[in-house]
């Protein structure tokens, strides 16, 4: 069996063979996969930042092919006890031994850096059927600590149905203001949906994932603009700005040009002191509105939930998101 190699990502032609077989990986089985797109994680491998770092491995079959890949990114301010690992091998070449290879390097790399535990994520069917992945993530020790519904959203919507959502929704808001920006947050917002953000991973529902929250960092806000404007990724971002002018919310929607089919449902968060409003309603279908105006060919939204997160699930459920996967996240102590 081979050994796992690093592969640079400055150097295009290794890149690209390296790609090929992520993709092939990712999105084998599985009709909505939305793996990164090329330029996408290209421009991540390469990028460098106080905040998160990431190698590329991959394990060569006997001919000297690429037979499996892992991609794994180290946050750099906070969970710094943490890997995440993505390990994909081609369909042809499961169960032959080379994701367990790919496992010895990420506990490498792991003690390399110092890191105690491992996090990662698998896709699972719906209906229950058992996968490679599943089996492949038991016998390396990971389990199941949370479980996250993928659900779809069939766009565009009607707008004469969004904006019925819209105006019941404003019935329990009255005095909340909705703040709607595309790309950068404006300077007067950025301190708050910073501080927003942070506390997101700790309010959103984590099952028995254990998750450090940020330090609120108005520096982080704009260094991940950045890095969505180099690859390519353009969105909407809609708050919610209480009466005594404090953030009380927000949610988030973001698409990428060299996807011209999927748009993401990122995170969306309203503060506990806040909630009973309708704002969660009010955010996502001002950002599907906003989308819709100048990109009306986008045909698939994702977003993933919680099943526990009761109160979002509702707001998915009344905009029309669908079912169709399950994200199993895992983890491990090294």
């Amino acid at each position: 069996m081979s050994t796992s190699e690093q592969i640079d990502p400055h150097d295009p032609q290794a890149f690209d063979a390296w790609y090929d077989v992520y993709r092939e990986a990712e999105v084998y089985g599985r009709e909505y996969a939305v793996p990164w797109t090329r330029e996408e994680l290209r421009v991540n491998a390469l990028t460098e930042s106080p905040y998160w770092t990431q190698e590329i491995w991959a394990v060569r079959d006997e001919a000297g092919a690429i037979a499996g890949t892992l991609y794994f990114e180290l946050p750099l301010k906070d969970n710094t006890s943490v890997i995440n690992p993505s390990i994909g091998v081609r369909p042809e070449l499961r169960r032959r031994g080379y994701g367990t290879t790919l496992a010895r390097t990420v506990a490498d790399r792991a003690a390399f850096y110092g890191r105690t535990t491992v996090h990662a994520q698998i896709d699972v069917p719906i209906d229950g059927t058992p996968t490679a992945g599943q089996a492949f993530a038991a016998a390396t020790g990971l389990t199941v600590a949370n479980v996250e519904m993928h659900r779809i959203l069939e766009s565009p919507l009607a707008e004469d149905f969004l904006s019925g959502l819209a105006a019941k929704a404003a019935e329990h808001h009255q005095g909340y203001q909705l703040v709607t920006w595309r790309d950068r947050c404006p300077d007067e917002y950025v301190d708050a949906y910073a501080a927003m953000q942070a506390g997101f991973d700790l309010e959103a529902p984590m099952g028995d994932l254990e998750v450090e929250a940020a330090e609120p960092d108005p520096a982080r806000v704009r260094e991940g603009e950045k890095q969505r404007a180099e690859q390519g990724r353009s969105g909407w971002v809609t708050a919610a700005v209480a009466p005594d002018g404090t953030m009380a919310g927000y949610t988030e929607l973001y698409l990428g040009a060299t996807d011209p089919v999927n748009a993401f449902q990122w995170g969306t968060l309203v503060a506990k002191a806040h909630r009973g409003h309708r704002l969660g309603l009010a955010l996502k279908v001002r950002n599907q509105l906003e989308m819709q105006k100048i990109h009306p060919e986008r045909r698939v939204v994702h977003t993933w939930n919680a099943e526990q997160n009761t109160a979002m699930n509702a707001v998915n459920a009344a905009l029309g998101f669908r079912p169709v996967e399950l994200a199993h996240e895992l983890h491990r102590r090294i």
